[in-house]
């Protein structure tokens, strides 16, 4: 059976079904045609690892299912994604949770923040090796209750703490201050003092030209200077503690996964895994190019404030503890995050060199982002 987004069946020709048969040979597996969009502009890594899972399941199948993938705003409004693949107005939607914390702060641990020393691949263990993925769909079935079924995608890690129209250089300089952020983020620096706005990422530009913010997030030198924020503002400051780990998911409308054919939804799977390594790849070269490109074009950029960091996980586990305390999934999921973590992350302390000091033996030199004057 052939369906589209609105599950148009497609017949074979009955004639030509005869002659096949006559023909002795098996007949033509009919077209999977579904409309997809993201919520994020068409250059962003996250909207690209959309575009190489639908040409990398395009592929796998010999043209058997084709996807469309729209940008975000293309269909609906960017934020109205997730409910637009619930509804099937999208067959499926490539997505930021931290868009949805609204409806659920359970959407938090299932996609980005410090998650107990946790990195992205880490991350992506416990979904995998944690039961992430069954807290997952508990998360969509009877917390949000959206008709989706969901996979994670590790991407845009770690992120930087933002542009700004003049130096951060303690603390105090972020209170009072009309600050774009994301998930968490925005909650955390809303308690810490900010004036925080959430605006979807074409929105931000604009945005700090009219003087409506005084410095924005995004995600890191490539993907901002893709939008232009290099344009708006000459202070950049990274690391944030906010997103060192985040990811978006993959969305499917749970009719139209029932209706897939089971080889059908193994190449998905399959196919979003190394359409996200591949694109992942591309994004820590292209960010390490940019990077050098806008100090070149005379940004400045500094280390973020260890005090900002330090005020910023600090007042996150007050925040994530009021939280558990009033939503028994949260509090499920991020004791399920604690014993994974519990177990790998000491691991790898224990048995991994340390990054900073084998990469400052080899390249102290080239280190570009100063310490915050």
């Amino acid at each position: 059976m052939t369906f589209s987004l609105r599950r148009t069946l497609t017949a074979v020709a009955a004639a030509g079904a005869l002659a096949v048969g006559l023909a002795g040979q098996a007949p033509a597996q009919e077209t999977i045609r579904l409309t997809g969009q993201s919520t994020h502009p068409p250059t962003a890594n996250l909207h690209l690892i959309f575009e190489l899972w639908a040409k990398t399941v395009n592929e796998m199948t010999n043209g058997r299912v084709q996807i469309e993938t729209l940008p975000g705003g293309a269909v609906v409004p960017p934020f109205e994604t997730f409910d637009a693949v619930s509804r099937n107005v999208l067959d499926v939607g490539m997505v930021a949770f931290g868009y949805i914390i609204g409806k659920s702060t359970v959407a938090i641990p299932l996609s980005h923040g410090p998650l107990f020393g946790m990195d992205a691949t880490d991350f992506w263990g416990w979904y995998y090796e944690g039961g992430g993925y069954d807290l997952l769909d508990e998360f969509f079935r009877e917390d949000i209750k959206l008709n989706v079924v969901g996979f994670y995608v590790p991407t845009d890690y770690p992120q930087g703490l933002g542009w700004f129209k003049k130096p951060i250089q303690s603390l105090e300089d972020i209170r009072g201050l009309k600050y774009r952020i994301y998930g968490i983020g925005a909650e955390t620096f809303k308690r810490i003092g900010a004036s925080v706005v959430t605006l979807p990422g074409g929105e931000i530009v604009p945005a700090m030209e009219r003087g409506v913010i005084d410095g924005a997030e995004w995600i890191n030198c490539a993907e901002d200077k893709k939008i232009g924020l290099d344009d708006v503002a000459q202070y950049y400051y990274a690391p944030g503690m906010h997103e060192q780990v985040t990811g978006g998911h993959l969305l499917v409308n749970r009719d139209v996964w029932n209706r897939l054919p089971d080889d059908v939804k193994k190449v998905f799977e399959v196919a979003l895994v190394y359409a996200t390594v591949r694109r992942n790849q591309q994004f820590v070269l292209e960010g390490a190019k940019a990077c050098q490109e806008l100090i070149a074009e005379g940004i400045h950029m500094y280390r973020t404030p260890k005090s900002i960091l330090k005020a910023f996980l600090d007042n996150w586990e007050q925040i994530s503890a009021e939280y558990a305390a009033q939503n028994p999934l949260y509090r499920k999921v991020i004791e399920s995050q604690k014993e994974y973590a519990g177990l790998v992350v000491p691991y790898r302390l224990s048995w991994y060199p340390d990054y900073n000091w084998l990469g400052n033996y080899y390249w102290a030199d080239r280190v570009y982002a100063k310490e915050a004057e």
